[in-house]
């Protein structure tokens, strides 16, 4: 998993290691299941730029996925992080809502359908977080990151409600970001 996350000491610090994998610089975050890179998903390469720059932000992205229609298959942008609940860009993250993105707070999310195939739901977002799921997911990161993640971290869900359409949630996400 390499060293860089052990060494994590904060959320912060969890971002900047997810933008360095997210462009190819440095490993994979512990809760990702595959062994390469995210940029290395063709569909998904224009989002790195964005995604990088939310988690230098401290916007630790976790799950994503672009606006997409092709055949029987349809997806909304999406996008799944963690945020600080003292950092400023928490607020420009909520405030995504007023620009007419549907944002979830929490780990207690509602059953919602963001993939479907063939009018049958493939991806779906509703769950309530186990209560071991943050050190699941984190594992290999040091304690104190865990720490913080735990006590400070908000989960948020960022969706595109308009099936297909990739051309809204990245550019008022980098907005957000900056």
């Amino acid at each position: 998993m390499g060293g860089v996350w052990r060494e994590s000491r904060s959320i912060a610090d969890l971002g900047q290691n997810m933008a360095l994998w997210l462009e190819g610089r440095g490993p994979a975050w512990p809760g990702y299941g595959a062994d390469f890179g995210y940029e290395e998903e063709a569909d998904v390469r224009h989002l790195v730029p964005v995604l990088a720059a939310a988690g230098r932000a401290g916007f630790v992205t976790t799950c994503s996925q672009p606006g997409y229609e092709s055949g029987g298959t349809r997806q909304r942008a999406w996008v799944e992080g963690i945020v600080h609940d003292r950092n400023p860009l928490l607020g420009r993250l909520l405030g995504l809502e007023r620009q007419g993105f549907t944002v979830i707070r929490g780990s207690r999310t509602p059953h919602l359908v963001l993939t479907e195939e063939d009018g049958h739901p493939f991806t779906t977002l509703g769950y309530r977080a186990r209560r071991d799921w943050m050190a699941r997911e984190w594992h290999g990161v040091s304690r104190h990151a865990l720490r913080e993640l735990r006590q400070h971290g908000v989960t948020l869900h960022l969706i595109d409600m308009t099936w297909g359409r990739d051309n809204r949630l990245w550019p008022a996400l980098a907005n957000a970001v900056r």
